[in-house]
């Protein structure tokens, strides 16, 4: 796949105005097509931040993931109840109410053999060393850092897919 960059937009002649803002384009390591390939993994997004939650999906969507986005623990137990059965959960830690620490006891504790294997990847801006053994002693796969690079979480995410023989379907 490619996506193309946005055009250079050039104040009229004769004004020295500058150009309007542009969001930048996400730029990808890696182009798409030499990224791991999710076909089949079925990932659960818990992200309290709607753009965030968004933007998250549909990376992972275009890596060919079937993507079921929550954005809050309690709703992302709700349809696990109600029968999406995740290869991977990708949280976000810091949410209102019920935080990635909550979700992880919760899904834990899930009457299913798959929820205890099921990896867990934690996304937080918390960077101290003491947070990833937090997240690992708490029963996640793995903490990864916001932000995180597009490359590296498709790869976290097929890595995590396969250490458990998940997908495909």
């Amino acid at each position: 796949m490619h996506v193309d960059r946005p055009p250079v937009l050039h104040p009229p002649k004769g004004t020295s105005a500058p150009p309007p803002e542009r969001p930048a384009p996400v730029v990808f390591a890696q182009p798409l097509a030499v990224l791991p390939r999710l076909a089949g993994a079925r990932v659960l997004v818990v992200e309290d931040d709607k753009d965030s939650r968004e933007l998250l999906c549909v990376l992972l969507e275009l890596a060919g993931a079937t993507v079921l986005g929550a954005e809050s623990v309690a709703e992302a137990m709700e349809d696990i109840h109600h029968s999406f059965d995740p290869d991977v959960v990708l949280t976000d830690y810091s949410m209102p109410i019920a935080d990635g620490f909550d979700l992880i006891r919760e899904f834990r504790r899930v009457p299913s053999t798959r929820a205890v294997a099921v990896p867990i990847l934690v996304l937080s801006g918390h960077t101290e060393d003491h947070w990833r053994a937090r997240v690992l002693e708490a029963g996640a796969a793995d903490l990864l850092i916001k932000p995180v690079d597009p490359t590296f979480l498709i790869t976290r995410i097929a890595a995590a897919v396969a250490s458990v023989g998940g997908a495909p379907h």
